[in-house]
């Protein structure tokens, strides 16, 4: 008989705490269902190869990823470093008109996902891609990117 009593005693106080948290957020502002980021510009640092940052900003490049294998990292951030490093890259974060809007979203982790062109208006993801330092990703964004 007692288990007959808890039961519902249980199943009220439950509904009374839900209750009691629900009227507490009531009044409290929501955060923005995306993140809406601008485009920047700035200089091309180059730590890793899985580790791109410009003006600071710790960036991704839409539609191209590091798929190298751990023993060949090092060799790929010194000819990204060679041929890149301090270059001034325009970045255009996804959502701003980049062949990643509508497919990924604006962060990954806390790296910006981002198109940059190149002084010469060239697409960074692109000529990384081409020169085999990043590989693209088809299954994100389609045959943009030359995938390894």
């Amino acid at each position: 008989m007692n288990k007959l009593i808890a039961i519902p005693i249980v199943g009220l106080v439950f509904v009374v705490g839900f209750m009691a948290v629900i009227v507490s957020q009531k009044g409290r502002p929501r955060p923005p269902p995306y993140v809406t980021l601008s485009p920047f510009t700035g200089h091309l640092n180059i730590p890793s190869i899985d580790d791109l940052r410009v003006g600071g900003r710790k960036i991704v490049l839409c539609g191209a990823a590091s798929t190298k294998p751990m023993a060949l990292r090092g060799m790929v951030t010194d000819a990204a470093r060679r041929d890149f490093q301090g270059m001034v890259l325009n970045c255009k974060p996804v959502g701003s008109g980049t062949p990643c809007d509508g497919k990924t979203g604006t962060m990954l982790g806390d790296a910006v996902v981002v198109q940059c062109l190149m002084p010469d208006g060239g697409d960074l993801a692109a000529v990384f891609t081409q020169k085999g330092l990043l590989c693209g990703q088809p299954g994100q964004i389609g045959a943009i990117y030359k995938a390894c």
